[in-house]
């Protein structure tokens, strides 16, 4: 079996390169987290005197995964209800095609 193929990207977190391999398709959106996280990392050191680059990297991450968590919570449907929602509309489909059908 042949491993897959992987390339190595640089990203930049606050002004520090990493170099960081990955698939070749998730090239783009590695480098979009990775700007995305630089200035997470940016906006927690500005709004705090003093901290440092792994307090940073805490914080922001924290934040990224909170953020995360709470869409996930609020798009979260419950499948028995859709599913009884669904059979609902269908009697009621049902019973519209059967009044249709008396009418001819």
């Amino acid at each position: 079996m042949t491993p897959p193929e992987t390339m190595q990207v640089e990203i930049s977190i606050l002004d520090r390169a990493y170099k960081v391999s990955c698939a070749p398709e998730h090239r783009d959106l590695l480098q979009e987290a990775a700007q995305e996280f630089d200035r997470r990392m940016r906006d927690v050191r500005s709004r705090s005197s003093g901290v440092g680059p792994e307090r940073a990297a805490v914080m922001a991450g924290l934040n990224a995964t909170y953020e995360m968590l709470e869409q996930k919570a609020a798009s979260t449907w419950d499948v028995t209800d859709v599913k009884h929602k669904i059979k609902e509309l269908e009697a009621q489909l049902d019973r519209c095609f059967f009044e249709q059908e008396s009418l001819f």
